[in-house]
């Protein structure tokens, strides 16, 4: 009675005979290739979701992992760039090396209740999870093909294998039509996935407490003890905290140079004598140097002019946004006019920490006063 039924669909016949048989039904060995076979287009989405599972959470990952570095460094420099890239793709490359080749899954496989096997419904090993992994770097990288010969692979295979378990002799199938695993193995993939999830919510739980301890709001006040830097000529001078220095690298450009050597912020001062300029007018003069700065960045913003007052002397205080290579960077800029001269106090940042340290960059700016001897 059983067999009439089950005879009224042919795939899932041969697919509960080789669960209930295994090697013993039929000539084919390999067990785990004839139950892919009875696998309809469906199993494709099931693989495509664990795959997604997965991608999203080394995202996740390595949103923690940059946010942590860039809060910790405050900068990102090319070194750091690389380094944090080959430490994503060693994780990657262990991550499924390592899952899959142990335990067959991964968190993305163990959700969707998939599981890579080879022909004896056994996790792979490490040497046929290293030709799939290495593999899965050409067929399912999302930035290569996006994953394309992998799926197209999946759709016209017999045994629904992709380009990777092809070369591997690996398959992936449900985890109902595998016999039931054993306690030790049980025990060994949880504690594995439990370790996986701990380092995640760790990165997570760091990045969070990074920035609640790094905010600074906008207008907040910078209480550090200050130094005084004095120009060349000893005609003039600014002021910053104690964890600024001088900039080697435009020292000899400008007057006065300084920056944190730990954070992306400078200031630098650019005189002009009012004997070399002629009669130009504090206006016209700040006319100019907008004009001048819109050249040198790219897809400039000129903010909206303020006069003001510094230490008694009349100025101008704008802002201008724009791209350098390829940052973009907030220059918060005062046009001073004394006595005899005209000065430019110039603050640098990136477009993305301005309004962090706007506040500090603004002190520094007023702090300028000219040295009476």
């Amino acid at each position: 009675m059983d067999e009439q039924h089950i005879s009224h669909n042919p795939q899932e016949t041969a697919r509960q005979m080789y669960i209930r048989h295994g090697q013993n039904y039929g000539v084919d060995t390999n067990r785990m290739a004839e139950i892919s076979k009875t696998y309809g287009n469906s199993t494709l989405f099931r693989r495509w979701g664990a795959t997604v599972f997965d991608c999203i959470f080394f995202v996740i990952g390595y949103i923690c992992f940059f946010i942590s570095v860039i809060q910790i460094t405050d900068r990102w420099f090319l070194p750091l760039a690389i380094a944090s890239r080959c430490i994503l793709l060693i994780a990657f490359f262990s991550y499924y090396l390592l899952l899959e080749g142990y335990t067959g899954y991964t968190l993305g496989k163990f959700v969707f209740r998939i599981k890579v096997v080879n022909g004896e419904g056994k996790p792979p090993g490490f040497l046929k999870s290293l030709i799939r992994t290495l593999l899965r770097l050409i067929d399912t990288n999302p930035l290569l093909m996006g994953g394309i010969p992998a799926g197209i692979s999946v759709l016209v295979t017999a045994s629904r294998q992709r380009i990777g378990d092809l070369a591997a002799g690996t398959y992936v199938v449900k985890v109902r039509d595998l016999e039931p695993i054993s306690k030790k193995t049980m025990k060994r993939s949880l504690f594995i996935f439990f370790t996986a999830m701990v380092i995640l919510g760790a990165s997570f739980v760091n990045a969070i407490f990074i920035l609640a301890n790094n905010y600074v709001p906008p207008e907040a006040p910078v209480n550090k003890k200050e130094q005084s830097y004095v120009s060349k000529d000893g005609r003039f001078q600014i002021t910053a905290p104690l964890d600024w220095s001088t900039d080697p690298d435009r020292e000899g450009k400008t007057e006065i140079a300084i920056f944190n050597p730990y954070i992306q912020k400078s200031v630098a001062v650019v005189s002009n004598s009012k004997k070399e300029l002629g009669n130009v007018t504090l206006q016209h003069y700040t006319k100019k140097i907008q004009y001048n700065m819109t050249k040198e960045f790219n897809l400039s913003t000129v903010g909206p002019s303020s006069n003001t007052t510094i230490h008694g002397y009349p100025a101008i205080e704008f802002t201008i946004k724009g791209q350098k290579d390829v940052n973009h960077y907030v220059t918060h800029v005062a046009i001073i006019e004394t006595e005899n001269d005209y000065y430019q106090v110039l603050g640098y940042t990136p477009a993305s920490k301005y309004s962090r340290f706007k506040k500090e960059l603004h002190d520094i700016i007023y702090s300028f006063r000219e040295v009476r001897h």
